[in-house]
């Protein structure tokens, strides 16, 4: 099993905005290794903005430097950003840590270890001078293939129900889903696949729209039917779905999360990226 050329090509080119590279504007760099280290734009100050609010500002300064629309989250820092996606390196990283970054990770001998340890430490150590911090190391998983077996729905051992983007709004009920229906303004959530037994919800896979043709897949299920395979089907469900309207479906987890991996591994995905986010700090170091 492979993750088609096609799905891999759009993605690349999405994983390029989120760094800020694209249009040239002489701010980037490719070092010897072949590492891309573009230089962040000089951003606003957060003051009374809220996180949506002030996510929402940074992507679009962010698209007017790329000309692609990245994936910003709420809470993240564009300050520095790194991915590490089939040996290709793209780090964005403000002009303060500029210098730095192009002389750490441009001399890696082995790009692709951009996540080891010992250099994780190295650059959270930098970060806090500037009060920011590592907030997580993420692995992202894109499907193996753009036609997967479909599951009828008469072979479920659950009830499927559909919900898109307008139903998904302000019901009580799905409050119990929050990394299925995460409610955010900045990655709204577009589709959900539900598992009902006796009429009650009982677990959801849900897909938020996180830039371009981009669409990230949760998934929560209620304990007493964990274990049984019900994720693992509601995600490849969702997955079958999003790749029929012509989207691209991905699926993160932190590093540490075995039992998500699994989930995304027997619902047809493969890992594909890793990402290394920044957030602002509650500390400043000097």
């Amino acid at each position: 099993m492979r993750i088609p050329d096609r799905i891999l090509n759009i993605v690349e080119k999405q994983l390029d905005a989120d760094c800020g590279i694209g249009a040239d504007r002489g701010n980037t760099v490719t070092t010897e290794n072949k590492t891309v280290i573009c230089r962040a734009p000089r951003f606003p100050e957060k003051r009374y903005l809220t996180d949506a609010a002030y996510g929402e500002l940074l992507r679009e300064r962010m698209e007017k430097e790329s000309g692609n629309e990245p994936r910003v989250y709420e809470g993240q820092d564009l300050f520095f950003r790194g991915i590490v996606c089939m040996g290709r390196v793209r780090i964005l990283a403000a002009q303060e840590i500029f210098g730095w970054c192009v002389k750490e990770f441009g001399t890696l001998k082995h790009p692709e270890w951009l996540c080891q340890f010992s250099g994780l430490r190295r650059l959270d150590q930098l970060l806090s001078r500037y009060g920011r911090k590592i907030e997580d190391v993420r692995l992202n998983f894109l499907p193996s293939g753009e036609t997967p077996e479909e599951i009828p729905e008469g072979r479920l051992p659950f009830e499927l129900r559909w919900l898109e983007e307008g139903e998904l709004a302000d019901r009580r009920e799905l409050r119990a889903f929050r990394h299925a229906v995460c409610g955010s303004g900045l990655t709204p959530d577009v589709l959900a696949a539900a598992a009902l037994l006796d009429g009650r919800i009982v677990g959801m896979a849900g897909a938020t729209r996180d830039g371009g043709l981009l669409r990230q897949i949760g998934v929560d299920v209620d304990e007493a039917q964990r274990g049984k395979g019900m994720a693992a089907a509601l995600v490849g469900i969702l997955k079958n779905e999003i790749l029929r309207r012509g989207e691209i479906p991905f699926y993160g987890v932190s590093q540490s999360h075995i039992l998500s991996m699994n989930t995304a591994v027997s619902a047809g995905f493969l890992p594909a990226w890793t990402e290394i986010y920044a957030a602002a700090s509650t500390k400043t170091e000097r």
